[in-house]
């Protein structure tokens, strides 16, 4: 494991889950999407330069009290400079949230993935309607925290589909996938209720991993809650492990 690879791992994250508005300051990327999930709100902080580092503190907290919200950072190995986590534990910002990133092969995950006959699978380049609902159905986003979750999906840059499992022409499960430099995203899997249990999110990973080959792609990566039990038995069957971890830093 290399600080490099973490780095650019989490640079492709932020980018296949945009921010609204980006704000550079000395080398950290300050989010903000209206206070719509921690990613999207949050300080990534890659890179140091000549201001010092209260100072920064400073300009980030001022940045985020000018939208009414908190300042939180995104903290993991990639971090910088050295001395932030304890700097900010200092100044009272908890730690919350802790967060798996877990990679795996194309070729493990589709060699794993079992996809069951009656399942009918498909990957778009476009948010279609159907898609969205379901997504917003299982996780219980309506009103304006579906409309920052529409157009954050509407701002990802890199190559990525959305893909669809039918089953008896109903879409049971959905997940994104987003492609680049050789890395295929993994986010916002969503299986209805009714379809758990069920090889959905398997079958959905599985034929995820067959599209990012189609783009190029050799390996996966995904974010997980260190928590999330039954999330982290089904990628190790699929063949992830944890590469590293990161957390939140909130004031």
């Amino acid at each position: 494991m290399t600080t490099e690879l973490i780095r650019q791992i989490e640079e492709m994250a932020a980018n296949a889950w945009p921010a609204a508005i980006n704000q550079a300051v000395d080398g950290w990327r300050l989010r903000y999407s209206y206070g719509v999930t921690q990613r999207a709100n949050s300080v990534l902080p890659h890179a140091t330069g000549g201001v010092a580092l209260d100072e920064k503190l400073v300009l980030v907290e001022e940045f985020y009290a000018r939208r009414g919200t908190r300042a939180r950072y995104q903290i993991s190995p990639a971090s910088q400079p050295a001395e932030l986590d304890a700097a900010l534990e200092g100044r009272g910002y908890s730690k919350i949230d802790l967060t798996s990133v877990q990679t795996a092969t194309l070729a493990s995950i589709q060699d794993k993935a079992e996809i069951e006959s009656d399942y009918s699978i498909r990957v778009r380049p476009t948010l279609e309607k159907q898609w969205f609902d379901t997504y917003c159905l299982v996780h219980g986003h309506t009103g304006v925290k579906a409309d920052m979750r529409r157009e954050t999906f509407q701002r990802i840059g890199p190559p990525h589909g959305f893909a669809y499992l039918r089953l008896d022409g109903q879409i049971v499960g959905v997940g994104l996938a987003v492609v680049e430099r050789g890395w295929l995203g993994i986010f916002s899997m969503a299986t209805l209720p009714n379809a758990q249990r069920r090889g959905v999110a398997s079958a959905l990973l599985g034929a995820m991993a067959a599209w990012g080959q189609q783009q190029g792609a050799t390996q996966a990566y995904l974010q997980v809650h260190a928590e999330n039990e039954p999330a982290l038995k089904l990628y190790e069957k699929l063949g992830f492990s944890t590469l590293y971890q990161y957390y939140y830093r909130e004031k």
